[in-house]
């Protein structure tokens, strides 16, 4: 019997009609319920010879395992990719010269969003907050839902213990001073945009504020962050 999907070099048996001259093959009855909880499954009669695999894509390489959801460094054309990749170095580097295009990165909110990554590190935090603010003030940039981002990287700083405050002899409160500023300069400068978030601002400072559980520093965060609001 001819396995599915395999060839038989068998001659298949016709079966004459008796109306006329017509042959057919004999095609016998399949029980299905017999054949699905069957447990002898016939196994292939010869190895697999042919198989697919897509080597190349667009011109490119595809090293990558067929069905793997490609990452958004990986969909960036390579002149893209330098880009990021000496903007990136630019703002979080050493040198104080590259320090300045920060003004100039309408486009990079999102490097901002990853505060939560050099928390310990507050030289590159007060960059980053640097950036925001070079942002937040370029009068030729449409910020639109960017602003929302931003407010969230900068809160951040002012109210949560960042790694760095464990060390007593670094100067976190200087930066929680200046996002708070900055938190404040986001409201009076996109109050059209970030209307609807102020009540949700001012709760959620007073409610750090009300919490004897949370650190001293995340207190002066809320008390400089209610300040920077305004009397209102």
């Amino acid at each position: 019997q001819a396995v599915c999907g395999c060839g038989s070099q068998d001659s298949l048996p016709f079966r004459p009609l008796r109306e006329g001259d017509l042959f057919f093959p004999e095609d016998r009855e399949v029980n299905l319920v017999e054949l699905a909880l069957a447990t002898n499954i016939p196994k292939g009669c010869a190895e697999t010879t042919v198989r697919v695999h897509v080597s190349y894509l667009d011109g490119k390489g595809n090293l990558e395992p067929q069905g793997a959801v490609p990452s958004a460094v990986s969909s960036l054309t390579d002149d893209l990719l330098k880009y990021y990749q000496h903007v990136t170095r630019a703002v979080l580097g050493d040198d104080p010269q590259l320090m300045k295009i920060a003004a100039l990165l309408p486009y990079f909110v999102y490097v901002v969003s990853g505060v939560k990554s050099v928390s310990h590190d507050l030289e590159q935090l007060s960059r980053l907050l640097h950036l925001a603010r070079s942002l937040i003030q370029n009068p030729f940039l449409c910020l639109g839902s960017y602003v929302c981002s931003l407010m969230g990287s900068v809160l951040y700083c002012v109210l949560e213990p960042l790694a760095a405050s464990i060390n007593p002899l670094n100067d976190h409160w200087t930066l929680r001073d200046y996002a708070a500023m900055l938190l404040g300069r986001i409201f009076w400068s996109h109050g059209e945009l970030v209307r609807g978030l102020y009540q949700q601002i001012l709760l959620s400072l007073q409610k750090v504020l009300a919490d004897p559980v949370r650190p001293l520093c995340s207190h002066y965060g809320a008390v400089v962050g209610l300040h920077a609001l305004g009397w209102k």
